[in-house]
């Protein structure tokens, strides 16, 4: 754990009497916390403590948390909602509940800073709260802390998935002994990234409920690696205001959560624009009405270089994501196998990868708004934030992942107006007109499924499509969760849910970590 977390001292007792004291964080959901809440076994604030004690406990080795809420202002804000609650006022359906935000989003009504993980940003103070959290605070959610990344995956290429500067290595509450150092980037001891503090947090019981967000890969793949749903949502479904930003063509805040009433309800909240029906109402549990088209797990999956290769690993995940497509055959109301979508390859132009060009030229673009407009800051551009880093190397740039040449690579760029745009277009046209809509189209099907560790989630970045993460197994090699993912026309999140509503109802219930029960 970060030496800047903090946590609850004698203000703040563990909570060890009651019917808090029955509650295992590390199975139940929002929506069972809420019942309990309703019929009085304990309070918010009980929950709230419950909570901190099981980040104390836990966060020493896991390294999820960049920094909790101020204690004095979690009990204020607890006791409020119970007082309400006593009153006969309840916000909603997470009147009350806790939840963890990825380090990205501006918080300084909470007296939190916006670190991403950077010591640079540690004495950050952005002018006013993110939208979202706007959203949340009014809805009833009890906001514990920040939870930690890898700066947005964005700072040097040697960077491993889940590590910052101010949090350290963020684990898997899954894997015994934690990331192995001589694993790939994405392999199969890692949490995967960026968004791996909220997707760890959750799976080890801190909280019922996160937020992270996803440029490409950053939702799905922390979500996959710890057993919970999550949703990449349309671009444009949840505001992006106040969220420390990568590319405005690609990124999006979501909801990570164990269960997919959780999701479904945390995603009322967070969307932007006005809705004729809940979310919720997807909630069918039913492959009746959905057609479905399925990718080759073989064919679709991250390259060795991302995820090294371990005997036995990847024939397990291909053998069991073939399994549950057969189980779908049989429930869905048609299904195509093996369909096939253009390949992530095409999504190069002359030799070059669109989507890190278009990446490149928004990073340092966007970053320096973001950045330029906080209240405080040691750093206002991403010029400053590359100074920063060579003059803090010790700190910042450790001998175990020294670069930070996608930062530079942003800064020094000349691509042309021209030529980024044709870039952007290629993206469109392959991923669009070329991948998802033609099948969709061609095959008259509703939804595209695929290993969750595959290109997918560079088709949903490059389209702007939502793009859901849906737990399936656990290795026999490290216990390590992995699932399945799909992806649905843009505008079509409420479909996603549905199909994770269908998909839940099919498979076993998620497994807490072992070595945490």
């Amino acid at each position: 754990m970060s030496q800047f977390v903090s946590l609850p001292g004698p203000a703040c007792p563990p909570a060890t009497t009651g019917g808090i004291a029955a509650v295992d964080l590390l199975t139940i959901d929002a929506k069972g916390l809420q019942s309990r809440l309703a019929d009085g076994e304990f309070t918010s604030l009980d929950l709230a403590r419950k909570c901190l004690t099981q980040i104390q406990k836990h966060d020493g080795h896991l390294h999820a948390m960049i920094k909790t809420t101020p204690i004095r202002i979690l009990e204020e804000t607890a006791s409020s909602l119970d007082r309400e609650r006593a009153d006969g006022i309840v916000r909603g359906p997470l009147h009350g509940i806790p939840i963890l935000v990825k380090d990205v989003v501006d918080t300084p009504t909470l007296g939190l800073p916006t670190t991403a993980g950077s010591f640079a940003l540690l004495s950050s103070k952005a002018r006013k709260d993110a939208k979202i959290i706007d959203r949340l605070i009014p809805a009833g959610l009890i906001i514990l802390g920040k939870t930690n990344l890898s700066f947005c995956n964005s700072r040097g290429s040697d960077m491993p998935s889940g590590w910052s500067a101010v949090g350290g290595q963020v684990q898997s509450a899954y894997i015994v002994g934690g990331v192995d150092p001589t694993d790939s980037k994405d392999g199969h001891s890692s949490p995967s990234g960026s968004s791996s503090g909220s997707a760890v947090g959750v799976s080890a019981g801190y909280a019922p409920l996160a937020i992270g967000t996803e440029t490409d890969a950053s939702l799905v793949c922390p979500a996959g690696r710890a057993a919970l749903y999550t949703i990449k949502p349309t671009i444009g479904l949840v505001s992006q205001e106040g969220i420390m930003p990568i590319s405005h063509h690609f990124d999006t805040a979501g909801p990570m959560t164990k269960s997919v009433h959780d999701l479904a309800a945390l995603l009322d909240v967070l969307a932007a624009g006005p809705r004729s029906e809940s979310f919720t109402a997807s909630l069918t549990g039913s492959w009746s009405d959905i057609s479905v088209a399925v990718l080759d797990p073989e064919e679709w999956k991250f390259p060795e270089d991302w995820v090294k290769p371990v005997e036995g690993a990847e024939a397990q995940i291909n053998r069991e994501i073939r399994r549950a497509y057969d189980v779908i055959k049989s429930k869905a109301k048609m299904f195509v196998n093996n369909v096939d979508l253009v390949s992530v390859d095409e999504l190069a132009l002359d030799g070059e990868s669109s989507e890190g060009i278009v990446m490149m030229v928004d990073l340092k673009r966007n970053l320096n708004t973001y950045l330029a407009n906080f209240e405080e800051s040691e750093v206002r551009s991403l010029l400053d934030v590359i100074n920063y880093n060579l003059k803090h190397a010790d700190k910042e740039l450790p001998p175990h992942h020294p670069r930070q040449d996608r930062f530079i690579d942003s800064q020094n760029h000349t691509i042309s107006p021209e030529v980024y745009e044709r870039h952007l277009q290629h993206l469109r046209h392959v991923a669009r007109d070329r991948g998802v809509e033609r099948v969709l189209d061609t095959y008259g099907v509703d939804v595209v499924l695929g290993p969750t560790d595959s290109g997918l989630t560079s088709m949903a970045a490059a389209g702007g499509y939502p793009l859901c993460a849906m737990p399936l197994s656990y290795l026999d090699y490290n216990g390590r969760p992995f699932g399945v993912s799909a992806i649905a026309g843009r505008g079509r999140d409420d479909l996603l849910v549905k199909v994770m509503s269908a998909w839940e109802a099919t498979f076993p219930g998620r497994k807490p970590p072992p070595a945490l029960v």
